[in-house]
């Protein structure tokens, strides 16, 4: 009889054991199938990305130092907002800037769900094409933290690419006649130019542009 229920007991104990591992191995694809992009937006563990976007998204460099402007709506169901960090990279991937946002940047909502707007500053010497959003962070007081980079950023419908000018390409715009000649109507003009400096930047002829 000792023998019988060592031996009930040792099924038991197996059953159980092959029964949790079935179980993990069905449920594995189903949480592998949730995409990074889905979990940020989602998952109420951490700080959520519910919004993010900048303007304007074409920027010619001049004296003024130009700038865009950063927004970007978050929301934390554990603890207030404590920073939130984007940062940008160059074409060359040499150069970068970054702008971080914190309570005295919040215009509407509050600490657990608000939304936040900076300015970012671009020098003369930054480089020229499309500039990516490398990352961008939330944090939260308890330290938790959100990270997604451009890919997952574009993958939750949100802006990541900004394209930079120089001063120097805008004003050469009018100094080609060639480019411009037909477009009497101011609004042709305009899409014309900006024709011309776009493929100025990707070095392709305007002849391939629709």
């Amino acid at each position: 009889m000792i023998v019988s229920a060592k031996l009930i007991m040792a099924l038991l104990v197996s059953l159980i054991l092959w029964t949790s591992l079935i179980f993990i191995i069905v449920s594995l694809p189903v949480t592998m199938a949730q995409s990074p992009a889905a979990y940020a937006a989602t998952s109420p563990s951490y700080p959520r990305i519910l919004d993010f976007d900048f303007s304007p998204r074409e920027l010619i460099l001049d004296n003024g130092s130009p700038k865009i402007v950063l927004h970007t709506q978050v929301a934390d169901e554990n603890a207030d907002i404590d920073y939130i960090e984007a940062v940008f990279q160059s074409p060359s991937q040499n150069q970068s800037i970054a702008a971080r946002m914190n309570s005295t940047n919040l215009f509407s909502g509050d600490a657990r769900n608000g939304n936040y707007t900076i300015n970012m500053s671009f020098s003369e010497s930054r480089e020229e094409g499309i500039w990516t959003l490398k990352q961008l962070i939330v944090c939260d007081k308890l330290g938790d933290c959100r990270k997604i980079d451009g890919t997952m950023t574009e993958a939750l419908g949100f802006s990541a690419k900004l394209l930079i000018l120089n001063k120097a390409q805008s004003s050469s715009i009018d100094s080609d006649p060639n480019e411009l000649r037909g477009w009497d109507n101011t609004g042709e003009r305009f899409a014309a130019q900006r024709k011309i400096i776009i493929n100025s930047v990707f070095n392709r002829p305007a002849m391939c542009w629709p």
